[in-house]
């Protein structure tokens, strides 16, 4: 009876049909502005064209300001008012990179929904599969606006959802001053994705979405983040599968997160000890000079809370989320590594540098590096003269050992648990799209393979060449592997090659390429990961 009255009411002014999906959809009608959806926190007007609407700068979380700052998110409060979502938020803290723009602005916890169909197609009952995106840049850089993900939306008719974090030294930072205080620190930026897992969970049925058939997806520290959600106890039953994109397990012990902590503390100004003075002055540092003092490594904390053990040891002893898995790395992640290292950062690498080269190899993602003691030993394994120039020899060193074979073994422990699929990307004439020209072929390296899943214009460099018809083909056939993965758990679907998921066993991988996706069984050897297995790490 209350839906018929309200449908006579609005008969008279012509909006009959708009108050019927509104009752049915809790909430949701398509205004004369844009889109609506009216939630707890209130009611967001987003935009809409060519088959999809998007809600964008999203308030998932308070503003992390003041006292908030280094402390756990807070989930918003509830409101009745109409709120703006046709333009992203700002993004988080962070300096110039080729993977963000320069912000100093903390009140960052936004997200943004991309989300298929019209306003009649976001009935709760659509329960359409949801996909949370957790952008990469070394934890120090990016934002969730930059991934348009309109293609892999309308494509595969889920919803996407980007995600801004907190990042740098506001995100992932240890000290005994905060140590000390009564909440779970360190991990801030981790804890942020979390709450807005929490936010997808609560709302998304509002646009849709099924809020029990979600995946988490990520690149590079986003993969690392991905791994950490994994193996996190606290993040048990917020998403349903994993899509891990070239990331290690990577993380670092509590102690030594406090060391950088007291480091940094000491470059602002303020004390190294565990008194509220302390904690109160890091609250108080300008964020320029925070961003100016950071030096922290691209790995996550295991402070025994969020991370109760190293992601490794969670993964061997089988006490983590588990969850079915997609995991690959692109074919020649070290090339664009070594390029930000050397060619792009003045000079060439040289031949009679490569062991200092190997150093700073070794020491550049936590946990998965090697000590200087076995600099001789993968000198010996990848001799710089079997290179054509040296940066290739260094940038292989870090494909295989940093990111590749520590992806590959990892698959190897959650295929145990979980349905597990292993992908590698090997296009070997992906475009550059965040590097200019440098000494070496850049090939499939890192990064490269987000522009076959997104819409990266927002930060290609000029000049960088469109992607072919095959690449474009290739780039479907991801995205469709991608979604069917998030609707079902398997990536396979109607015309796509079949592919085989790891099974406990050494392989197969999917290889993508532009001339068409094949599974391998090389990919260990190819990559050397018996010689990585046998090494020491750090």
């Amino acid at each position: 009876m209350r839906l018929w009255s309200a449908a006579r009411r609005c008969a008279a002014t012509g909006s009959f049909v708009i108050a019927v999906l509104a009752a049915f959809a809790g909430g949701t009608a398509l205004a004369a502005d844009g889109p609506q959806v009216t939630l707890a926190q209130g009611t967001l007007t987003g935009t809409s064209g060519s088959g999809l609407m998007h809600f964008m700068g999203v308030r998932y979380a308070v503003a992390p300001t003041g006292n908030l700052r280094w402390m756990p998110p807070v989930p918003v409060a509830a409101g009745t008012g109409t709120i703006d979502a046709s333009k992203p938020g700002a993004a988080c803290p962070q300096g110039k990179s080729p993977w963000g723009f320069q912000s100093s602005n903390e009140d960052c916890l936004f997200l943004n929904l991309t989300v298929p169909g019209t306003a009649a197609d976001m009935g709760f009952w659509q329960k359409k599969p949801v996909m949370v995106w957790f952008h990469g840049g070394g934890f120090s850089g990016g934002s969730g606006d930059l991934y348009n993900a309109d293609a892999l939306a309308r494509e595969g008719n889920v919803i996407v959802v980007t995600v801004n974090f907190r990042l740098g030294a506001l995100g992932e930072l240890a000290h005994p001053a905060l140590d000390a205080e009564s909440h779970v620190g360190g991990n801030y930026g981790l804890m942020d994705q979390m709450q807005s897992l929490r936010w997808v969970r609560d709302n998304i049925a509002s646009f849709g979405g099924d809020p029990n058939n979600v995946t988490i997806f990520g690149e590079s520290s986003g993969a690392i983040g991905i791994y950490t959600e994994i193996a996190s106890p606290l993040a048990a039953g917020l998403f349903q599968k994993a899509i891990i994109e070239s990331g290690a397990p990577a993380d670092e012990s509590l102690g030594t997160a406090d060391d950088q902590g007291k480091a940094l503390a000491q470059k602002v100004g303020c004390p190294t000890d565990a008194s509220a003075a302390a904690a109160a002055c890091l609250r108080k540092a300008p964020v320029d000079k925070l961003l100016a003092a950071e030096a922290l490594p691209i790995a996550t904390i295991v402070d025994g809370k969020f991370l109760p053990t190293s992601i490794g040891e969670a993964l061997k002893s089988g006490h983590y989320n588990h969850v079915p898995v997609i995991n690959g790395t692109n074919h020649d992640e070290g090339n664009l590594f070594a390029a930000f290292m050397y060619d792009l950062s003045g000079a060439p690498l040289k031949a009679a540098d490569y062991d200092k080269a190997l150093g700073a190899a070794g020491g550049f993602i936590a946990r998965v590096g090697y000590p200087a003691s076995e600099i001789a030993v993968v000198r010996k394994q990848y001799p710089v003269d079997g290179y054509k120039v040296p940066a290739l020899a260094a940038a292989q060193v870090m494909t295989d050992g940093l990111v590749a074979c520590p992806a590959f073994d990892s698959s190897q422990e959650m295929a145990k648990n979980a349905v597990t699929y292993e992908y590698e990307q090997a296009d070997l004439n992906a475009p550059s799209i965040v590097a200019g020209p440098i000494s070496f072929p850049y090939r499939a390296g890192h990064f490269s393979e987000l522009q076959y899943i997104f819409d990266l214009s927002s930060i290609t460099i000029k000049g960088t060449p469109a992607l072919t018809s095959a690449q474009k083909q290739m780039g479907s056939e991801m995205r469709a592997y991608w979604a069917n993965f998030a609707r079902t758990g398997d990536p396979n679907g109607k015309g796509l090659p079949r592919w085989q998921d790891v099974g406990g066993k050494t392989g197969p991988v999917e290889q993508f390429r532009p001339e068409g996706t094949r599974s391998i069984t090389s990919f260990g050897k190819e990559h050397q990961c018996g010689f990585w297995a046998g090494l020491t790490r750090q």
